[in-house]
């Protein structure tokens, strides 16, 4: 059976400036070009699990304004399930402004959420675990104690089952500068930022594993990416296993690195690949998507294979 990868969090509107160069303050120039594009983390993640060829859903909250139908229209042009989305009235559609400087291809995002109000427990338990489901990965948010109890949701379904039933795999993801514990003693995989280290004052990968190690369940796996640095993964019973960057001949766009990285990583674990084949894989293809603007031209730039020669 086909099943598919959950991913939960957030959907946004991004409009997106493509600049010379990262525009002076107080000052007025143009563009070269501007698009809209449905953004935000799980949404993003979605859309690259699809385009290595999974089937990929997002669950989380989108507000009822005249952006939904372009937002609803992206998911379908990526066949991302969206059955499980709730659309709330009476809200805005959260945006991020998000600046890529063509020079270096950096972006700058300026974030907000009016009032579009975060994914409820009650609301993701309307929707039945089963089966069909091999992963499902929640983006940090700040309804941390939802969060919780999702993953205590999954977790009790997990215990239910027969010992050869095939358990959902779940992984979490830190980005943000924002504390979100007790959530890293749930998840089988953690994703950690760097930027979301740094908040904890560590100052490599190295130190992100290592203090985040001792807060995961025996079983769990932590994993950093750290741009420049490539990435790192370790289990509580075993030695950190790292991977190089694989950077574009030039970059292009950074928007989205960090999902495509979580994403690919995600691909490789959910087909049996070692931890350290999956991360490998995971540079490669967030090499790959930072030499392209946007993800359309993924599959024309990689080998979806995961192959670590």
């Amino acid at each position: 059976m086909d099943q598919s990868i959950i991913n939960v969090g957030l959907c946004c509107l991004d409009i997106i400036s493509i600049c010379n160069t990262y525009p002076l303050e107080d000052s007025d120039q143009r563009v070269i070009d501007q698009r809209w594009h449905r953004g935000g983390n799980a949404s993003n993640t979605s859309t690259v699990l699809s385009l290595l060829g999974h089937k990929s859903a997002f669950v989380g909250t989108v507000a009822r304004s005249h952006e939904l139908s372009f937002l609803e229209k992206d998911f379908k042009k990526y066949d991302i399930n969206i059955d499980r989305a709730i659309v709330k009235a009476d809200c805005s559609a959260p945006t991020s402004i998000c600046i890529i400087n063509q020079q270096n291809g950096s972006r700058t995002i300026l974030h907000h959420n009016k009032d579009l109000p975060e994914l409820s427990c009650e609301e993701f338990k309307q929707f039945p675990l089963d089966s069909g489901i091999k992963w499902i990965h929640f983006e940090g948010r700040p309804n941390t104690d939802q969060i919780v109890g999702m993953l205590q949701h999954v977790e009790t379904y997990n215990k239910s089952l027969g010992v050869n039933q095939p358990r959902i795999v779940t992984s979490v993801e830190f980005e943000k500068k924002r504390e979100f514990s007790p959530i890293e003693t749930f998840p089988d995989y953690l994703f950690i930022s760097k930027e979301h280290a740094q908040f904890h004052g560590l100052k490599s990968k190295e130190q992100a594993v290592e203090f985040f190690v001792s807060k995961i369940k025996p079983s769990a796996s932590v994993i950093c990416a750290w741009s420049e640095d490539g990435a790192i993964a370790i289990t509580k019973d075993s030695s950190p296993v790292t991977s190089a960057i694989f950077p574009p001949p030039k970059v292009i766009d950074t928007l989205g690195a960090g999902d495509t990285f979580n994403a690919a990583t995600i691909s490789a674990l959910s087909k049996g690949h070692s931890l350290k084949d999956s991360i490998t894989y995971g540079c490669k293809i967030a090499g790959a998507k930072c030499g392209i603007e946007g993800f359309d031209k993924l599959s024309d730039v990689v080998s979806f294979n995961v192959d670590t020669s």
